[in-house]
């Protein structure tokens, strides 16, 4: 029997994803960047990472969210928090090995703030509470691509940075105590007067 994959393996794996898409894009297009394509595109690239690891686990993607939460066993009685967007879909799902939810992962292209991932955030605040102790769910993610140029005050690696520190932090004044938020990153890149990174939001 496979092992459980670790919480921290999917974070690498997603921000691989990232990375790797912003790679190939950059190469079909003779330099663009990554911003400049369809946020599926780091859907499927987050997706193909994560089936990579050996472990107990399957993927889908734009999986609808109603019948995500009555497979975790999370539906229950009463109406389902508006917040939710119940029947609009996930990005991506990963699923335990005994074909249970695990994850949400919502993916977002090139944001500035924290304001560009409110609606995701929320959302995963309220499938995580969603019948906690009977609900197969264990964690939320959102991943996202940014960039940035030069300013006059701040190089783009500064408020690459800074965006992310703020995004952060901001995060956690959305999501409240009652559920942990932690910030990963691969490194800036560098190129002329432009930076860009891959960045995920941990919440569980």
């Amino acid at each position: 029997m496979p092992a459980q994959i670790p919480i921290n393996t999917v974070v690498d794996k997603t921000l691989e994803g990232i990375v790797q898409a912003q790679r190939d894009y950059s190469k079909w297009t003779d330099g663009d960047w990554l911003w400049n394509a369809p946020e599926y595109m780091l859907s499927t690239y987050i997706a193909q990472k994560i089936s990579e690891i050996d472990g107990a686990k399957y993927l889908t993607l734009e999986n609808s969210t109603k019948s995500a939460i009555e497979d975790a066993g999370a539906r229950g009685k009463g109406k389902l928090h508006s917040k939710m967007r119940a029947n609009g879909r996930f990005d991506v799902l990963l699923w335990w090995g005994s074909y249970d939810p695990r994850a949400v992962i919502e993916v977002k292209n090139q944001i500035g703030n924290v304001d560009a991932i409110r609606d995701d955030l929320l959302r995963i605040r309220e499938v995580l509470k969603r019948k906690r102790d009977d609900s197969s769910f264990q964690f939320g993610i959102v991943a996202y691509y940014t960039s940035t140029t030069d300013s006059r005050e701040f190089s783009a690696r500064e408020r690459i940075a800074k965006r992310i520190d703020n995004i952060c932090k901001d995060a956690r004044d959305i999501v409240g105590e009652e559920l942990q938020i932690t910030t990963f990153n691969k490194n800036i890149r560098v190129e002329d007067d432009s930076a860009w990174v891959a960045a995920v939001l941990l919440i569980k």
